[in-house]
C-alpha cells in the first residue's frame, strides 16, 4: 500500500493523540518515498535538537562517592570496609540531579539502533551519530516493552511523549532474530496489517473527535446483545460487542468499522464483492444500537484505505443506511481531511422515519459490489 511518508506521520500523530507543535518538526522536507525508519530517525533528530536547546530532563539519582568533603549520608559500613575511618575520607551517598534517566536512556538506545541499520539513509545515520554523541552522559540499555511502561512523564517533560512513541514504534518493528552486528532487520510498517489496523482505527477515531463539531460523543462503545437464556450464566459466554467508533449527536448515530486490508474487496465467482463478515459484524452493531435507543435509526460505515480497488457505495440493509468507502491515503493531506468530513453529510434517506426507510432499496454506485 503506497502512502507518502508525510501522511504516515500525520496518521501517527492522530493515532497517538499528539499534535507536536512544541517540537516543530517539519516533515515536508522528507522525500515522500522515504522509509518509515527514515521518518523515525528524522523525528528523533529534530526532537532531540529541540530538547538539547531546552535542556534534557533530569532526575535525582542515588550517587555513591568516596570523598573528603562530607555530603548526603555517610555509608559507615562501606567506609569501615575500605578502612577510611582512620583517614579524612568517607564513602557518602547523595542524590545527584542527572540526565541519565530512563526516558533519555530509551531514546539514546533507539538512536544507537537506528544508526546501525542500512535502511536509514547515510545522511540521517551521520546525524544520528552526532545526536548519540551529545547524549554521552546517558547509558544505552537493552530496551524492553516494560521500560516504556515504567517511564513517568508529567507536565514539565510532556514533550518526551511523542519521541517515546517513535521509539516504541521502532522496537515494535524490529525483528527478534537479529543477531548480526550492524545489520538490524525490521518489518515494513505499511505491510504489517495487524499494526496498521490499530493505527488506522485510532487515527479515524481521534480525527473525528478533533475535526468535526456535529457529534459531541465520539469513541468506543460497548453494546449489549439482545439475548436471553434460561440459565443467566450462559449469557456470559457471549463475546463483548465493542465498536471501533461510535459517534452520537442529538438526532444521529453513526457506527464506523475501520478495516485495514490489502484488498478491500474479495473475489466471489469472478465478481468483486464486499467482505461479508464485515457487513455481518456492522449489522450486529446497528441492531444492538437500535435496541439501546429505538428513537434514532443508526447509520453504519465501513472505511478501508485504498490499495488496489477504490470505491464508494451506499445502500440500506434491513432498513439501516450503510456506506462502504475507501480512503485514498496517497493524496494531499487536506484532501484526506475533506474526504473524511464529507462522509458525515447525511444521505437523503437518513432523515426518514424508520417505517419509511425499512425495505427501501437504493442503487449502488458500483453494480458489481454486492454481498454474498
Amino acid at each position: 500500500m503506497k502512502i507518502p511518508i508525510q501522511n504516515v506521520y500525520y496518521l501517527l500523530c492522530f493515532a497517538w493523540k499528539y499534535a507536536p507543535q512544541e517540537l516543530a518538526i517539519d516533515v515536508g522536507s522528507i522525500p515522500a518515498n522515504s522509509d518509515i525508519l527514515d521518518l523515525c530517525s528524522y523525528v528523533l533528530i529534530s526532537g532531540m535538537d529541540y530538547l538539547f536547546r531546552r535542556g534534557l530532563d533530569r532526575g535525582y539519582l542515588l550517587h555513591v562517592e568516596e570523598t573528603s568533603v562530607l555530603k548526603g549520608r555517610i555509608d559507615f559500613t562501606a567506609t569501615i570496609r575500605c578502612k577510611r575511618h582512620a583517614t579524612t575520607r568517607a564513602v557518602c551517598q547523595f542524590d545527584d540531579l542527572n540526565p541519565n534517566v530512563l526516558h533519555n536512556q530509551i531514546i539514546r538506545s533507539c538512536v544507537w539502533t537506528l544508526m546501525r541499520t542500512n535502511r536509514v539513509n547515510l545522511e540521517l545515520r551521520e546525524r544520528l551519530s552526532a545526536t548519540f554523541a551529545k547524549l554521552s552522559g546517558v547509558d544505552t540499555i537493552r530496551v524492553s516493552a516494560g521500560d516504556f511502561r515504567r517511564v513517568q512523564l508529567h507536565r514539565n517533560n510532556r514533550y518526551y511523549a511523542f519521541l517515546l512513541f517513535i521509539c516504541r514504534l521502532v522496537y515494535s518493528l524490529k525483528l527478534p532474530d537479529d543477531k548480526a552486528e550492524g545489520s538490524n532487520q525490521f518489518n515494513d510498517l505499511l505491510s504489517d496489517e495487524t499494526v496498521m489496523a490499530d493505527v488506522f482505527e485510532e487515527f479515524l477515531r481521534n480525527f473525528y473527535a478533533q475535526k468535526q463539531g456535529e457529534f459531541k460523543e465520539v469513541g468506543v462503545s460497548y453494546l449489549k446483545w439482545d439475548a436471553s437464556a434460561k440459565n443467566e450464566k450462559d449469557l456470559n459466554l457471549l463475546p463483548r460487542m465493542e465498536t471501533d467508533i461510535t459517534m452520537r449527536s442529538g438526532d444521529r448515530t453513526i457506527i464506523i468499522d475501520a478495516k485495514y486490508y490489502k484488498n478491500a474487496l474479495q473475489e466471489h465467482q469472478g465478481a468483486k464483492k464486499a467482505h461479508s463478515e464485515n457487513l455481518y459484524q456492522l449489522l450486529a452493531y446497528l441492531r444492538a444500537e437500535s435496541s439501546r435507543n429505538s428513537a434514532i435509526k443508526p447509520e453504519g460505515m465501513l472505511i478501508y484505505p485504498v490499495a488496489e480497488n477504490a470505491f464508494s457505495a451506499s445502500f440500506t440493509i434491513d432498513g439501516y443506511p450503510i456506506r462502504l468507502f475507501t480512503l485514498d491515503l496517497n493524496q494531499h493531506w487536506e484532501q484526506i481531511e475533506k474526504d473524511l468530513l464529507s462522509l458525515l453529510a447525511p444521505e437523503p434517506w437518513v432523515k426518514m422515519t424508520a417505517s419509511e426507510n425499512i425495505g427501501r432499496n437504493l442503487p449502488e454506485p458500483l453494480p458489481s459490489l454486492s454481498v454474498h
